[in-house]
């Protein structure tokens, strides 16, 4: 009996796990929509908050930090930066390395991708980055969201 409860417990935690964050109906009102230029000159206000950013590409490249973290940015063509390209950083969980690795990483592409995540302050190096929660947004009748890759 104890076996049998400790395996539905597992279950559960799990589909938790892969279902992705869910948030409720009057949190998930509040998400904002920014493109990156725009998401970069508010970030240090938006600590805390869910958000959606439209962007073009990933990096290439993602840099382990910890053991269940990576670090990564996603590029939006900017005319007005200096380099023609706005980057953000953010944090990717090692299980989702995968999910966003299907994120295109060609500079030369112009589709939107949008991705949600929570503006987070690093308070080791005062860095703010976005850790990224995933791209589906799937809705309930009583406007409840969960996000997930």
């Amino acid at each position: 009996m104890k076996t049998i409860l400790t395996t539905i417990a597992t279950l559960i935690c799990l589909t938790s796990a892969i279902a992705g964050q869910r948030f409720d109906a009057a949190a998930w009102r509040n998400v904002q929509t920014y493109d990156v230029p725009t998401l970069l000159k508010q970030e240090a206000s938006l600590v805390g908050k869910i958000v959606a950013v439209r962007f073009h590409y990933r990096s290439e490249k993602l840099r382990h930090l910890a053991s269940s973290w990576y670090e990564a940015s996603i590029w939006q063509h900017d005319p007005k930066a200096k380099s023609g390209y706005s980057a953000l950083r953010v944090m990717v969980a090692k299980k989702d390395v995968p999910d966003f690795k299907t994120i295109p990483s060609d500079f030369n592409s112009t589709a939107d991708v949008t991705v949600y995540g929570r503006i987070e302050k690093d308070p080791d190096n005062n860095l703010t980055n976005l850790r990224l929660l995933g791209r589906k947004v799937t809705t309930d009748a009583a406007g409840n969201a969960t996000v997930a890759w």
